[in-house]
């Protein structure tokens, strides 16, 4: 069983071909340095781009995977979430590409695949209790099947991820800010400023706002009183409150719902101490069946697609 897959969400074109559940390709067109000077991704460039480079990314999937595109038995895209133009560009390519050969189309979802690329090199034994942290989502969900995701707990205002980045811009990183606001954590001191720990209650859900918000007035009462910016010391207490708030959402969850596999999801995966976190979680609480990702599955990519595909396609046969 050969699936074409295409993730178009965001700001990467994406395709990959898995064949059997092997990832045999994974080709993706990023876009970061066009982005950078805007501080940011730009919906109606990134639909732009997206168009420009069609071509040689199904040509490159196909080439180097020596795959005639007749032999494809299904078409995987990404149908949502994500921005409009980006993900109507992956669509039609989708349809296209299934008109053409005359195969089934699989519309799937963003956030679902971003759990199964965790498993690209792993298994699942469920119920899998997956955190998932990205630019625009923050979320604990159980997986119970890949077609059964429940979600226990979201982000009430900023994702994780957004906030990395609007934090890491006022303290003067470039785009994409997260992962270097979480180099450069690794130089200063976590305990410096106590910034606040939001949403600490009993539910699962998520806040950022309040501390992305906190560290915005640092910086400006700093700047007012024309004190150095301590920008090592800001950025390690930052990801410490950031963080330690999934820690302890997390264990909750464990507590309760006592899964049998413990993974992370999203680009914010790649982050080192989210990823820490994870295993440490997954040791203390005995589960063995704890990973992440690998560091280029946790970015948007169409392998993740592929899998899911590949795995819902399994258990309906």
């Amino acid at each position: 069983m050969k699936i074409l897959a295409i993730e178009s969400s965001c700001d990467e074109f994406s395709i990959s071909i898995i064949d059997d559940g092997k990832i045999l390709t994974n080709i993706i067109s990023s876009q970061i340095e066009q982005h950078v000077n805007f501080g940011g991704v730009v919906p109606e460039l990134a639909a732009r781009l997206h168009l420009e480079n069609i071509s040689w990314v199904i040509k490159a999937a196909l080439d180097t995977t020596n795959t005639k595109v007749e032999t494809i038995d299904y078409v995987a895209y990404t149908e949502k979430p994500g921005l409009i133009g980006s993900l109507i560009i992956g669509r039609l390519v989708a349809e296209t590409i299934a008109s053409y050969i005359n195969k089934p189309l699989m519309p799937l979802h963003h956030i679902e695949g971003h759990i199964y690329g965790a498993s690209i090199e792993n298994e699942f034994i469920y119920p899998v209790l997956a955190m998932v942290v990205s630019g625009g989502h923050t979320q604990i969900e159980i997986v119970n099947s890949p077609n059964d995701f429940k979600v226990v707990g979201t982000t009430l205002d900023d994702a994780i991820g957004e906030c990395y980045d609007k934090v890491a811009r006022v303290i003067g990183l470039e785009y994409p800010g997260g992962p270097k606001l979480d180099k450069l954590a690794k130089e200063g001191n976590q305990t410096a400023f106590k910034f606040p720990i939001s949403k600490n209650d009993e539910s699962y859900d998520f806040s950022y706002s309040g501390l992305k918000t906190a560290v915005i007035n640092l910086i400006h009462n700093l700047n007012q009183k024309n004190e150095e910016i301590p920008v090592a010391d800001i950025a390690a207490s930052f990801q410490y409150a950031a963080t330690k708030i999934v820690e302890t959402k997390l264990a909750k969850a464990i507590e309760e719902f006592k899964p049998k596999t413990l993974t992370v999801a999203g680009g914010v995966s790649a982050n080192s101490e989210i990823r820490k976190i994870i295993i440490e979680l997954g040791q203390k609480y005995g589960i063995s069946n704890t990973f992440v990702p690998k560091m280029e599955y946790c970015t948007d990519n169409a392998a993740m697609i592929a899998k899911l595909a590949y795995e819902k396609l399994k258990i309906s046969k």
